[in-house]
């Protein structure tokens, strides 16, 4: 068989139900007679976006595949791939190639230009060699810390000849490690000893699929959780022990906190919240990398995290007779009085009738509107970010998207659609403002051909968030040249022109009604946009402990 019959073979016995790429590829047909849906974004980031999103979704058991053509159009997949590698998100990248004998006549190289943004790089150079290139690349995907691999398919490879005989393939299945059981051993004892310890949790645990097993262990040691961004719905964030990743609660806990104790995470506190200096630190990771890296930890435990977590809660049982941690209802009772304490300053903000609308009152109603048990949310970079994971409260596992170590404005139109791919049964909503409107938004012709209606939030403060022409600096007034008011400029017009339902909303009171419609048309099969004219926010919930912060008092 040819050998891009042979890529197709592989990739549908790995489970692969859909590419992603852009503008087409040579092996388009050998994909469809394998049943694997190719879908053509109109950007090659956006289609390795999806594949990224799609594969995160999944919590490990899925492998999202994208593909480009060569040279010139794999050069813009160095921001979706960028963003792959940061966000520790273990995609299939596949570009084209040339042919091998114009490697030498300085053509571009995706081995070697994509090397510092994947785990693996390698070139499929023959047919012959496609099926142990392809089960190096998915070993590597699903064993040990999770990372993009490329593998580049040269002409060479996809036009030639395999035999029968000598295409032989097995799906790889990848490996996954327990902790050391004494590491383990010393991990509980250290967090049965503290006094006032707190979980900080990554998103190694949705990766793992370990969210049942958190659970069991929070509610089996009664300790408060913390979330990293990309951690965010790992656990119910309407548990009395939740503490989110922001917010009155979260510093009350952490400033007091003997022991952090991270599962999943290298707690960097990008996008998220930081450790304080001189906390004692507990980390259960996926590998050696990240221990040590942004801080000292005093002790660790290597392996996957829903393995650990299962390890974690025998030895409790263990070490505590099978009895587990007496439930704290005091710390109970604080959380709750620091939540509360929460909701009061910022009610305000979160009901306001103020024109233009206030953003927070939008993530408010959309989380009136919304059934949050059937629904996927993501959001887009800057302003939108801080105020969707400032107050939305997650409930189920991947209820949320949290991404954005490398801050790629445009990437939440392929996680929109990748949710829908995955659950066509959910609401599937990305929430962002005028500024991304400008990365990556022609998406929307996709969604409407590919059939993936998705519900756009846009939130237009025609200010590009901090860098409009409001926000002063040493440099002066910044973006003047760059800013269209609203009066001007309507998303609401464009989404209509591309065939989506749109409306554009002024009035507070028309927030709701406009977000009901828009479910409407997309329970109908239809992608909607409620564009909502909003104020130039600039506050925020902080991460960070704020000086002079006093838990009990506003």
């Amino acid at each position: 068989m040819r050998g891009g019959k042979a890529v197709a073979k592989i990739l549908k016995m790995e489970g692969t139900d859909f590419v992603s790429h852009y503008p087409a590829v040579p092996i388009t047909n050998d994909l469809l007679d394998e049943g694997i849906r190719v879908i053509t974004t109109r950007h090659e980031r956006t289609a390795v976006s999806m594949a990224d999103a799609y594969t995160r979704y999944s919590m490990g058991h899925k492998t999202g595949v994208a593909m480009s053509q060569i040279g010139w159009a794999a050069h813009n997949l160095l921001g979706g791939l960028g963003q792959a590698f940061d966000d520790l998100s273990p995609m299939l990248m596949m570009p084209c190639g040339l042919s091998m004998d114009a490697l030498d006549k300085r053509i571009f190289d995706s081995t070697k230009e994509f090397a510092w943004v994947t785990k693996w790089s390698a070139r499929l150079n023959s047919a012959a060699n496609i099926p142990g290139l392809m089960s190096m690349a998915y070993t590597r995907l699903r064993t040990g810390r999770p990372a993009p691999v490329l593998l580049e398919m040269m002409r060479e490879a996809l036009r030639g000849e395999i035999s029968d005989s000598d295409f032989s393939y097995k799906p790889v299945a990848g490996w996954k490690y327990q902790g050391n059981p004494r590491d383990v051993e010393v991990a509980v004892r250290t967090l049965l000893n503290a006094k006032t310890p707190v979980f900080y949790v990554g998103d190694g645990v949705l990766q793992a699929d370990a969210c049942e097993e958190l659970k069991e262990f929070v509610d089996l040691v009664h300790v408060p959780v913390i979330t990293s961004m990309k951690g965010k719905s790992a656990f119910p964030e309407d548990h009395p022990l939740s503490l989110g990743m922001r917010g009155r609660a979260l510093w009350m806990c952490m400033g007091r906190a003997d022991l952090v104790f991270g599962l999943g995470t290298s707690m960097s506190g990008a996008f998220g919240p930081p450790v304080p200096a001189g906390k004692n630190i507990v980390l259960c990771n996926v590998g050696e990398y990240d221990v040590n890296l942004y801080h000292r930890v005093n002790h660790a435990v290597i392996g996957d995290a829903k393995l650990v977590l299962r390890q974690l809660i025998e030895e409790v049982k263990k070490q505590t007779n099978g009895s587990g941690v007496r439930k704290n209802e005091e710390l109970e009772k604080e959380i709750a009085q620091e939540k509360a304490l929460q909701l009061q300053k910022w009610l305000p903000k979160l009901t306001s009738n103020d024109k233009p609308i206030n953003p927070y009152k939008v993530v408010w109603d959309m989380m009136d509107t919304f059934d949050r048990q059937n629904l996927v949310i993501t959001h887009e970079a800057g302003n939108p970010r801080e105020q969707l994971t400032a107050i939305w409260e997650s409930l189920v596992p991947r209820s949320y998207m949290g991404w954005g170590h490398t801050t790629n404005l445009g990437f939440s139109w392929g996680s929109a659609m990748a949710a829908k791919l995955m659950w066509p049964e959910k609401l599937s909503v990305n929430w962002v403002g005028d500024a991304a409107m400008g990365h990556n938004a022609m998406e929307m012709e996709t969604a409407l051909r590919e059939k993936l209606p998705i519900l756009t939030v846009v939130s237009n403060n025609s200010g590009y968030a901090v860098y409009g022409p409001r926000e002063k600096s040493g440099l002066g007034r910044i973006g003047l040249n760059i800013v269209s008011p609203s009066s001007i400029i309507s998303y609401a017009t464009v989404a209509e022109g591309l065939g989506w339902h749109a409306e554009r909303v002024e009035e507070p009171d028309e927030v709701i009604p406009a977000l009901k419609r828009g479910i409407q048309a997309v329970n109908s099969g239809k992608p909607a946009m409620v564009e909502v004219i909003t104020s130039h926010e600039t506050e925020r919930i902080s991460t960070r402990i704020p000086q002079g912060y006093q838990p009990g008092k506003l």
